[in-house]
């Protein structure tokens, strides 16, 4: 079971991933780490209120999902926005725009997440 500082320094590492993935122009990763860079980042915030979604692998997301849009009402539409990108790059391969979008929407929620919670991913 990670703590904050473990699931920060996840973040940042794939944070950091998806900008050199966009970078090298392989768009199909992007999605997934700045998709995964988010979730870490939500899980950060949470641990520090002794939550841990993954103890419950079948309603992870949904439960992880619903928790940061009550905690995080401003960050809705970029979550939404970032999962569709996830799909889309990650399954139908799209292109550098889409990938662009998912960085952007990545970092509006991180900087979100650390502006209201205080705990750094970038």
């Amino acid at each position: 079971m990670g703590d904050s500082v473990h699931h920060s320094r996840m973040a940042r590492e794939k944070r950091e991933g998806a900008l050199q993935e966009y970078q090298g122009g392989r768009f199909t990763n992007v999605g997934d780490l700045a998709f995964k860079a988010v979730e870490q980042a939500i899980e950060a915030v949470a641990s520090l209120e002794g939550l841990h979604f993954h103890l419950r692998p079948r309603v992870v997301h949904a439960e992880r999902d619903r928790w940061a849009r009550n905690a995080f009402p401003g960050i809705s539409a970029d979550l939404n926005m970032l999962r569709g990108a996830y799909g889309d790059l990650g399954y139908d391969g799209l292109n550098g725009r889409r990938a662009r979008e998912a960085l952007e929407a990545m970092e509006r929620i991180l900087v979100e997440v650390e502006k209201r919670a205080g705990v750094r991913f970038r």
